[in-house]
């Protein structure tokens, strides 16, 4: 695999431009309504989705759906849908396998993992990520105002790149972070960056493959002021633990109040947002950065036991919690519909149902009860959901 040189970065970068030189540079950025967001997997229910008055949506986009032509066609057609409804969409960008542009892939092509992080380490890799990225921002620089590099980068399962130590894993990320930063705002200069975390602070690691959150934090911080700092921003994943329990509020024990929590998730959330106010993690306006909690589900089946109300409960408190906190920019709920390989692992974190016999991992069937209270949970008539948490956690909801 050929090593990137001055030249060809030279060339990459004059590619590049020229690549986009079409295009006026934007200034779009949808201010959400409220922070009540939703993983969003089908243009089949973008209906419900703007029933659901949904106010901020996530958008799944890995690299062989951008690679092929009708699959991209049908997510571009998905994202101005959403868009259209004035729904904030956000995009999230997976590098998976896929044999049209392998040289997206950096190393072992072959590895255990479900992503890989993007290669920017070659000429090709570099030039590819150019072309690709760069096709995206142009296309949905006035649609998307919200970008996730990659997901869940503590744990290469979900960003392999190989065995190493965290400096140098974090300095790779970065790298490839902030080439995708540059890709993004040169289209859109308002779009807002994230860097995504799973519910992982202070976790076990291996050191070679994964690595402590609040490592990662620090790290990649002092490595983007080296280089001239940039506006990237925090997207967590808030699960409660287990993720086969919807209940959060009892995570004290892996989750307390302390800055060596072994994770943070809702029960600890204050953790996170006090950390990003110190000042060696504030962005270059001096002010907190921004934070999103791209990702939590809370499941109907409670260690095995359906129980639609305490998953309303939960993600009704959780929401409340995130809502109350000034750090915090958006909730989204990880899904719209049961998948039948998560409700076979004991995982229902679904507004839906699904039908279990359909040949579809998700085919919505019947609607929980979450599905009215993730409706009405930013409205004016949402008395009813803060009882549902008092009744049900024992707090009340100002």
């Amino acid at each position: 695999m050929k090593k990137k040189t001055a030249a060809g970065l030279l060339a990459a970068a004059l590619s590049f431009s020229m690549t986009l030189s079409a295009f006026a540079q934007s200034a779009f950025y949808r201010e959400p309504a409220s922070k009540k967001g939703l993983l969003v997997n089908t243009e089949a229910m973008l209906s419900d989705t703007a029933e659901l008055q949904t106010k901020q949506a996530i958008v799944n986009v890995p690299m062989s759906f951008v690679l092929n032509g009708s699959t991209f066609a049908a997510v571009d057609h998905f994202i101005t849908g959403l868009s259209d409804k004035g729904i904030t969409v956000t995009v999230i960008l997976l590098n998976d396998r896929q044999s049209v542009r392998p040289e997206l892939i950096y190393g072992d092509q072959g590895a255990a993992c479900n992503y890989f992080m993007l290669n920017v380490f070659t000429d090709e890799g570099r030039q590819a990520v150019s072309e690709v990225v760069g096709k995206l921002a142009a296309a949905w620089q006035n649609k998307v105002s919200n970008w996730v590099i990659g997901n869940e980068i503590q744990d290469q399962t979900w960003n392999y790149i190989g065995p190493m130590d965290a400096d140098t894993y974090c300095r790779r990320y970065a790298e490839v972070f902030r080439t995708c930063y540059d890709i993004i705002r040169s289209q859109n200069s308002l779009a807002e960056v994230y860097i995504p975390f799973d519910y992982g602070w202070m976790n076990e690691m291996n050191g070679s493959t994964k690595y402590n959150g609040r490592t990662c934090l620090d790290k990649l911080s002092a490595i983007f002021k080296e280089g001239g700092d940039i506006d990237w921003g925090v997207a967590w994943h808030a699960y409660p633990d287990p993720l086969t329990s919807p209940v959060f509020w009892d995570d004290g024990g892996y989750a307390p109040n302390s800055e060596n929590a072994y994770i943070v998730n809702l029960n600890n959330l204050n953790v996170l947002t006090d950390y990003m106010q110190r000042a060696e993690m504030l962005g270059p306006d001096g002010k907190v950065r921004n934070i999103i909690l791209s990702e939590q589900g809370f499941s109907s089946l409670n260690n095995g036991a359906s129980d639609e109300n305490l998953q309303a409960a939960a993600f009704a408190y959780g929401y409340f919690l995130a809502e109350q906190n000034p750090y915090i920019k958006g909730f989204y709920l990880n899904r719209q519909t049961d998948a039948k390989t998560e409700v076979n692992a004991g995982r229902a974190f679904g507004l839906w149902n699904t039908d279990m016999n359909a040949a579809e991992n998700e085919a919505a069937s019947t609607k929980k009860y979450i599905w009215q209270v993730f409706r009405d949970i930013d409205g004016a008539d949402n008395g009813y959901i803060k009882e549902l948490v008092k009744n049900t956690v024992g707090v009340d909801i100002p």
